[in-house]
């Protein structure tokens, strides 16, 4: 019995994969709310680590690009979003320290203040909420030209 409920979580963990991944602790709230027994749930998990199927470096890196570059979040809601999903704090650093050395982010700001045409006030306050730091608001002022333009 103890088995088939290991395939059947295994088989419902596979199908939640398919749509997008999942960090860990997702996976594991997921599995639980369908009903599977805990031991079952942490053993399915280990064996999809195991296999490299599920791995929160990995979820946290693609995550993180997919908010920079399509979502347009900045670095802070970044983590803020992967801390509500559980990914520890290293693990999340890393992934939005390489998402950052990878991605021109004075561009991608400078994209989304191009779709969203308003003042420079306004649009420094709408880079904030979108998670984007005051460094980085400085740092596009600087290669704009300045604030009060």
């Amino acid at each position: 019995m103890d088995e088939q409920m290991f395939e059947k979580a295994l088989e419902r963990a596979k199908r939640l994969l398919k749509y997008r991944l999942r960090s860990k602790w997702e996976l594991k709230i997921r599995l639980l709310e369908a009903g599977f027994d805990e031991a079952i749930v942490e053993k399915v998990i280990q064996e999809l680590e195991k296999k490299g199927i599920i791995n929160d470096e990995k979820f946290a890196k693609l995550f993180a690009d997919h908010m920079l570059n399509v979502e347009g979040y900045g670095p802070f809601r970044i983590k803020m979003k992967l801390k509500e999903l559980k990914v520890d704090e290293a693990t999340v650093e890393k992934a939005i320290d390489e998402v950052l050395r990878e991605n021109d982010v004075l561009q991608i700001m400078k994209r989304i203040l191009n779709l969203h045409r308003v003042d420079k006030s306004k649009a420094r306050e709408y880079l904030f909420r979108r998670g984007f730091t005051p460094d980085l608001l400085e740092l596009l002022d600087t290669e704009v030209g300045g604030a009060d333009e």
